[in-house]
């Protein structure tokens, strides 16, 4: 592509950045649906000059509450917007819009930083991706290449808890299309990333004996001792695998043997094999 096809990007830098500030101001945590459905519309409305916006339904999500329950919990909306799709080289675009601030998170605003770098959710992670992709898509579109590559981008609303709803979405999307770009955030030193693990969330739900444990301590069976010998077992057993247990709840008054115990994990893999 020639190099003036490039600089409207950053002849425009001042436009693509007021964009990020306002996405960023927009609070799109994963289940916060009504934010979620804020930023798809500011999406929509930015990625609708390039054509047809579809908004995609996704399944809820399957989590385990407090209690140790599976409970169903909505999720926002996908949105896809295809480009020539019948191309000889047909290039996928993925990113999410959603964040992991709820609501009442305080970080809701960009601040700019003594040393000019930006502070705020999703700068990086991952709405500065969706910015940087959308002055990619316009440079393309301008360029006389634009005629001989076809794509296709998908917005995801729920990766910050590993993308259950949108998982089968971008598989299919995958296989319909040569190559994929997904822009998540680069190294520390702006080099492109060619490979991530995979990632798995787990929850486990142990439930043991409540008793006194002053009048009956042998009775019962602790849930949160149960817990704590399996996180260590765990951890000494993954092998290659990246496993951290990064959160833990269950028990209540001190007095009592703890009946219940919930330790949610995070998996990360090289191979199918790990999986």
């Amino acid at each position: 592509m020639s190099i003036q096809f490039l600089r409207p990007i950053d002849q425009r830098q001042d436009h693509w950045l007021n964009i990020l500030r306002d996405w960023c101001a927009i609070g799109s945590g994963t289940h916060h649906l009504a934010g979620l459905k804020t930023m798809a519309d500011a999406l929509a409305a930015e990625f609708g000059v390039f054509g047809d916006v579809k908004r995609i339904d996704l399944p809820p999500s399957t989590q385990i509450d407090s209690a140790g329950n599976e409970v169903s919990l909505p999720l926002g909306q996908a949105l896809s917007i295809v480009r020539r799709p019948n191309a000889a080289r047909r290039v996928l675009l993925v990113i999410h819009y959603d964040t992991v601030y709820s609501p009442g998170n305080p970080f809701r605003q960009v601040s700019v930083l003594p040393d000019g770098r930006w502070s705020g959710p999703g700068v990086v992670d991952a709405k500065g991706g969706i910015v940087v992709m959308l002055a990619a898509l316009h440079a393309l579109e301008a360029s006389p290449l634009a005629e001989k590559i076809g794509w296709e981008v998908i917005l995801n609303p729920d990766e910050e808890i590993g993308s259950p709803g949108s998982a089968s979405l971008l598989d299919e999307a995958a296989r319909r299309n040569h190559l994929g770009l997904l822009f998540e955030p680069a190294l520390p030193d702006g080099s492109l990333v060619g490979e991530r693990k995979g990632s798995g969330n787990f929850t486990i739900v142990i439930r043991g004996k409540a008793a006194h444990a002053g009048r009956d301590f042998a009775a019962g069976r602790s849930a949160v001792v149960a817990l704590a010998e399996l996180i260590v077992q765990a951890a000494v057993r993954s092998g290659g695998i990246t496993l951290n247990c990064g959160q833990i709840s269950g028990g209540g008054a001190v007095n009592i043997v703890p009946d219940l115990a919930i330790g949610r994990f995070n998996a990360r893999v090289n191979r199918k094999e790990e999986a």
